[in-house]
Formats: structure tokens, C-alpha cells, sequence
């Protein structure tokens, strides 16, 4: 029997700019969260974000 996981996990993808750099250009960062909302806390105090999508964050096994 395969355990269920409690929290579903994600990868997040966003563009970002960094706060400190005026010259930034933008650029992805992925972060795994189980929401977009802890995602975004994960990131916001150093960058502007701008969601690009959500991907399951489980790995695949191969047979």
C-alpha cells in the first residue's frame, strides 16, 4: 500500500524582478509550496512577482 502524502505539494513559477536592483530585468524562480499563497511569502520581501503557473512537485518513478 502507497502512503498518501498530508500536503500536496506544488511548483510554483514566477516572474520576478528583484526590489533592490531598479535595473532588474525580469526572470523565473520556481519555489515549492503547497499554495500559491505560501509560495508567494517564500518570495515577496525580495521580488515583484508575477505567477506563471503551478506544476505537481512529486517525483516520477520509471518502470
Amino acid at each position: 500500500m502507497m502512503a498518501t502524502p498530508t500536503h500536496t505539494q506544488f511548483k510554483f513559477l514566477f516572474l520576478s524582478i528583484k526590489r533592490s536592483d531598479t535595473t532588474a530585468k525580469p526572470c523565473r524562480i520556481a519555489v515549492t509550496a503547497s499554495n500559491e499563497h505560501d509560495a508567494r511569502l517564500m518570495l515577496v520581501r525580495d521580488y515583484i512577482l508575477s505567477f506563471a503557473g503551478r506544476l505537481p512537485a512529486q517525483e516520477v518513478a520509471h518502470a
